[in-house]
């Protein structure tokens, strides 16, 4: 007796400029308070109280000062430092090195009529409208540092040399994938051959913007490395803090992102005092439109107000270039409302405000990250391990409070510096379980990080913590683990067995409840997320089965079983998680097509003709995610 299901998932990924994951599922809390944080008024109160500068200059004791000043040896001002990668390479795109004249020191440099007012200093009551954007495309990076440029507590921790030096040492602290590390630099920095700052810079002759951005660009290799990038990695190396990323507008029309749970956020955000940025894209949208609306395609803005007026909801934007605004006037999504109510800067500063029916129009994305709520951390590094013996990627977890908890997995490299424009993004998961073997919360994604957010009564849980490429491409990658709370947890290596993994991955999916019954005890689980595709096969019956699948047809993704076709056989009251599949390719869609065969075996047949009981057989290093298991 022969049962047949035939079953066919389509599954059109949703494509972004900002190569973010296709699929992303969040549950947002409704909050509609409009708490306004005087940003201002902390800044300076803060910058100009003695009791926060640094006066030591720490690190400075083995520097001669007579006669010459601090040049960094790991950090040459050379061409190379300007437009060649980690290996040693030049990039073909040279023209950020055409920019590039000579380097200076800060007393060197022409600043602008403006400035001259006002001496050399790392900080002069820095505002967000003081960072403009040079000549390099680091709009992710600019327009997160002009969100944290009032935040005194963010900035400080970042700038560890707090007075300008006339030694010409400073030291940054910036997160790379979840640690915190420590850059030194001098300050020589690219000039044009006018001796003006090729690159970002600060009003009133402050360093701070131009130094950050030069200890990012030695810990990537060189200036040209940090051409280029998504909102959530400005803010996760500047702040350390963990970051949600909503998309705006989607390829598949079924799709269509919720924008009232979008608004409840960034108000919810705006409230907390959190930080914002969004992306413009929009693939329907030509180049020449977005020009003609004065937004730049492919570019990061920061957000910093929102409003609810009316039936309009508005959003505060900033270009990080400090000019170049909305043109209103060409905008037919422009409420009449912003002309009555609210007045954009008369400077050409950058600042202007938008619909955010308009903003879902041009803009792809929203990343916000939570600064604040959220004091309590671990970060751990690791290195992945398969699924064959021993898994070296499980944590234990005790939360006495519970609370809300963010957890980030970061792809790690082996390399001095992780080269941004080369490093390949790799299949991550995290699943939490809790003290029972249930599935508390579960995420995946083919990409450089992921981020876990879920709230969880008091207890023990399990963080387990890994990735598909091991089994695929045989990548052994080195991760970095980091756990944030707002309230006291307390994390711990947890050496665990492969059957970790199988019992994870069948929580998850029961946790999915996506079932297709196909009688006689024998049916299907089911569960995706972000191109990631578990089937399990359950046989309740009381014999024994051969099941039989095929996924001919199904496209951009991988098998953990190295093949389309399997046969398993499935003892009675036993199931398996026969296949796994992940996406390939980032930015292509995935299709998924599937037929399943089943026949149950009497004993004569279990002599005689079981054969393997799973072909292909499974790979030593799946053990794990494809072992049996009892069904109770």
């Amino acid at each position: 007796m022969e049962h047949w299901a035939n079953i066919q998932t389509v599954i059109n990924a949703d494509i972004h400029h900002s190569n973010l994951p296709k699929f992303s599922i969040s549950t947002p809390k409704s909050n509609s308070s409009t708490l306004s944080v005087d940003r201002s008024l902390i800044s300076n109160n803060l910058y100009s109280s003695n009791k926060h500068i640094d006066q030591s200059f720490s690190g400075f004791d083995n520097i001669s000062i007579a006669d010459r000043k601090y040049s960094d040896p790991e950090f040459l001002p050379i061409p190379e430092s300007i437009t060649q990668d980690n290996e040693g390479t030049s990039f073909d795109d040279l023209q950020y090195g055409a920019y590039v004249a000579r380097w200076l020191r800060p007393e060197q440099i022409r600043w602008s009529k403006e400035a001259q007012q006002y001496s050399l200093s790392v900080f002069n009551q820095p505002h967000s409208k003081d960072i403009n954007q040079g000549r390099l495309g680091d709009c992710w990076f600019v327009s997160a540092l002009s969100l944290i440029a009032e935040i005194p507590q963010i900035l400080y921790k970042v700038m560890i040399t707090k007075q300008y030096n006339p030694v010409g040492l400073y030291k940054i602290r910036l997160c790379n994938r979840g640690i915190w590390q420590v850059v030194t630099i001098d300050d020589m920095l690219p000039v044009t051959e006018a001796n003006s700052l090729v690159f970002t810079r600060s009003q009133k002759k402050q360093l701070f913007a131009s130094l950050i951005e030069k200890a990012l660009a030695k810990l990537h290799g060189s200036y040209k490395a940090l051409d280029s990038g998504r909102c959530v990695e400005g803010l996760q190396t500047l702040t350390g803090k963990p970051c949600e990323v909503f998309l705006l507008h989607s390829t598949d029309p079924k799709k269509k992102p919720n924008l009232n749970h979008i608004w409840a956020k960034i108000i919810q955000s705006k409230a907390k005092g959190y930080l914002m940025t969004c992306l413009t894209s929009n693939e329907q949208r030509n180049g020449e439109v977005f020009d003609r609306m004065g937004l730049e395609l492919d570019h990061a803005y920061s957000i910093i107000d929102a409003r609810q007026a009316g039936s309009q909801r508005l959003v505060c934007l900033r270009n990080p270039w400090g000019k170049k605004a909305l043109n209103t006037s060409l905008s037919d999504k422009w409420p009449k409302i912003l002309n009555e109510k609210f007045v954009t800067s008369s400077h050409n500063d950058g600042v202007f405000w938008m619909s955010l029916k308009a903003i879902s129009s041009f803009f792809s994305e929203v990343t916000i990250c939570k600064i604040s709520g959220n004091e309590h951390d671990v970060r751990k590094t690791g290195q992945f391990s398969d699924f064959s013996s021993k898994i070296t990627s499980a944590y234990s977890l005790h939360c006495p409070n519970g609370g809300e908890i963010d957890i980030e997995l970061f792809n790690a490299t082996d390399a001095k510096h992780n080269n941004r424009l080369t490093d390949f993004d790799i299949d991550l998961f995290l699943i939490v379980l809790s003290s029972n073997g249930s599935c508390q919360a579960y995420k995946h994604s083919l990409d450089y990080y992921i981020t876990l957010s879920t709230t969880v009564p008091p207890g023990r849980y399990i963080i387990l913590a890994g990735s598909m490429s091991v089994i695929n491409y045989s990548i052994y990658s080195k991760y970095n683990l980091v756990v944030h709370g707002d309230q006291p947890f307390v994390v711990n290596e947890q050496l665990s067995s492969y059957e970790l993994v199988c019992d994870a991955f069948h929580a998850v999916a029961l946790r999915a409840n996506d079932r297709k019954d196909f009688g006689d005890g024998v049916s299907i689980l089911t569960f995706n997320d972000n191109g990631g595709f578990g089937f399990i096969c359950e046989n309740k019956s009381n014999g024994t089965i051969r099941f039989t699948t095929d996924f001919q047809g199904s496209m951009n993704v991988v098998s953990s079983r190295k093949s389309f076709h399997m046969v398993d056989v499935i003892p009675a009251k036993a199931k398996q998680l026969f296949a796994f599949f992940t996406r390939k390719v980032l930015d292509e869609d995935v299709n998924i097509v599937y037929q399943v065969e089943y026949q149950p075996l009497n004993k004569l047949h279990d002599v005689n003709h079981i054969g393997a009981r799973n072909n292909p057989p499974i790979p030593s290093a799946a053990l794990g995610l494809h072992r049996l298991k009892s069904v109770h």
